[in-house]
């Protein structure tokens, strides 16, 4: 092979154009087929098959119940009956519109994977620093063996005007390009047979003969090498790896015409180095459980058969994204779901069947179509945009301006991420974005008293007002009595004509944050204050609901 990559024949994509190719490509990507036959083992499967159709769909391009009836090949009585049940769970949305989109509960269990899975969540640092160190965009993949196909996990881009970009969740065929095949490496002669071998460019190898030459190289060298096979103006390099009860590849690529054969062979023993540190990866311990903050129970009671199938699906769903390794049978696994041996066995069966779940080491753990879900979904940054319409109901219910404060605990600070203002003619307006004290005022009091009891000792008192708490042994009465009501209240501690009460919400039994309505001081005597407080707390606890995993 020449020194210098050939330049080929396809059209290159830059950062800008490839987000606009991106939601048609999944428009486009072949559906999960249903594989159960049993009549309710089916009722699992269509619930599958439906969030799988959600995950695939970007946001912009919403379902309507006739074209995804279409797409499933489901009646569309079937199909609203499905979608209601997801709604009533969170799992989906319904617009405005009358169609669907992913609901603001699974995002939150794509984003519990990221934080969770060690192929997602500790991988990324690795795919970072190998992107630094080649100068070349970083692919995780994962095979899918239900579909016989590869996707991207996650992607680590270096900064630059032209680069080779597959979003999460973008399919990757098994034979042509450097992760697919790195991947075929570790796969028997069987899967080659059962490959459609599609030409994706002039360079494509399609024929078996040649694609085994190829394989049994690669397995030599470690690494597999590709040039324009899948992307015409790309060139990468690729090294297999088992991780997690899951098959993948690390991959380097470039733009074709910027990369020689040798810059692909000098990657090669970094790719094949950060492929041995991915398989060696492990799901991180559970955090042990604050001192304070436990949130209120969100199961619903166990009952004979563990409640409707959708609620089953949800509950494994959660115990999957907790990345807690579940039983494969049996008592133990009916306990884990909320349900008799026989009805957890189902939905597991289901949950293997579809590649939501595989197996390790004696145990189910996510599987590779859970794995794409999370992909494609992308982490939460901020849980503003799924908790706003509950944000937005709250402020027309009070007629109060409501404000979402979101805690972090690595920099131990809180910030007000949201604000709906209130309806009434005279109403407060609270800035977005700025820091919320915990020691002050109603938002930060109202986490400040779930957190770990030394949490105070170490926080700066800053005097806002000639109201503010400054006293620390003042401020524990107040957090004691905040911990055993449950809400804050705050008379101009913080801002000195606000009027605020707060609730706190909680993820994984730890406070996150707090709602908190605030009002003009000179109308303060005036509201409901009971009210409030309830419909406050009715709110936090829909969202303590919505994160808890």
């Amino acid at each position: 092979m020449a020194d210098q990559v050939r330049n080929g024949t396809g059209k290159a994509e830059d950062g800008a154009s490839a987000h606009a190719c991106v939601a048609a490509e999944r428009v486009g990507e072949s559906r999960l087929a249903v594989v159960a036959v049993s009549g309710k083992s089916a009722v699992n499967d269509r619930i599958v098959v439906t969030l799988d159709a959600l995950t695939r769909r970007p946001p912009e391009l919403p379902w309507g119940v006739r074209e995804l009836s279409e797409d499933l090949g489901l009646s569309r009585s079937t199909v609203h009956r499905t979608l209601h049940a997801l709604t009533e769970r969170d799992l989906a949305t319904q617009t405005v519109n009358a169609t669907y989109v992913c609901g603001p509960r699974l995002r939150v269990l794509a984003d519990r994977l990221h934080r969770s899975h060690p192929l997602l969540g500790q991988a990324r640092p690795l795919a970072e620093e190998l992107a630094r160190a080649c100068d070349a965009t970083i692919l995780l993949s994962l095979y899918d063996p239900v579909r016989t196909e590869g996707f991207v996990a996650l992607s680590a881009i270096p900064d630059g005007p032209v680069r080779y970009r597959l979003d999460p969740g973008a399919v990757i065929p098994l034979h042509a390009g450097a992760a697919g095949r790195a991947m075929l490496t570790e796969l028997g002669p069987d899967v080659l047979a059962r490959l459609d071998l599609v030409a994706h460019t002039p360079d494509t190898v399609t024929e078996p003969a040649e694609l085994e030459r190829l394989l049994h190289q690669a397995r030599e060298d470690g690494v597999t090498i590709s040039i324009g096979q899948h992307v015409a103006l790309a060139a990468g390099v690729a090294a297999p790896f088992h991780a997690a009860g899951l098959l993948g590849a690390i991959s380097a690529t470039r733009p074709r015409h910027e990369t020689r054969h040798a810059d692909l062979e000098r990657f090669a023993p970094l790719v094949r180095e950060t492929a041995l540190e991915v398989g060696s990866l492990v799901a991180p311990p559970p955090r042990p459980a604050p001192e304070h903050g436990r949130a209120t129970p969100t199961s619903p009671s166990p009952t004979e058969d563990g409640g409707s199938a959708t609620v089953r699906i949800e509950r494994l769903l959660s115990a999957l994204t907790a990345s807690q390794p579940l039983p494969l049978g049996g008592r133990a696994l009916a306990r884990v779901l909320q349900g008799n041996p026989a009805t957890a066995a189902r939905l597991l069966d289901t949950a293997l069947a579809t590649g939501l779940a595989t197996t390790h080491e004696e145990h189910a753990v996510a599987g590779p179509l859970l794995l794409r879900w999370a992909a494609a979904l992308g982490p939460l940054h901020s849980i503003t945009p799924i908790v706003f319409p509950a944000l937005r109901d709250l402020a027309q219910q009070t007629g109060e301006t409501i404000g979402l404060a979101e805690y972090d605990p690595a920099t131990r600070t809180a910030r007000m991420t949201a604000v709906v203002p209130g309806s009434k003619p005279i109403h407060y307006d609270l800035p977005t974005g700025s820091d919320v004290p915990l020691a002050a005022g109603a938002a930060g009091k109202a986490i400040l008293a779930f957190l770990p009891d030394d949490t105070l000792s170490d926080l700066p008192l800053v005097t806002y007002t000639d109201r503010t708490p400054l006293r620390r042994t003042t401020i524990r009465k107040d957090l004691a009595q905040v911990r055993d009501r449950g809400w804050a209240v705050g008379d101009g501690e913080r801002i000195p004509d606000g009027y605020g009460i707060a609730v706190p919400y909680f993820a994984r039994h730890t406070v996150a944050g707090s709602i908190t309505a605030t009002i003009p001081r000179h109308r303060a005597d005036e509201i409901d204050v009971d009210a409030v407080r309830t419909q406050l707390s009715a709110a936090a606890l829909s969202i303590t609901q919505l994160l808890s995993v």
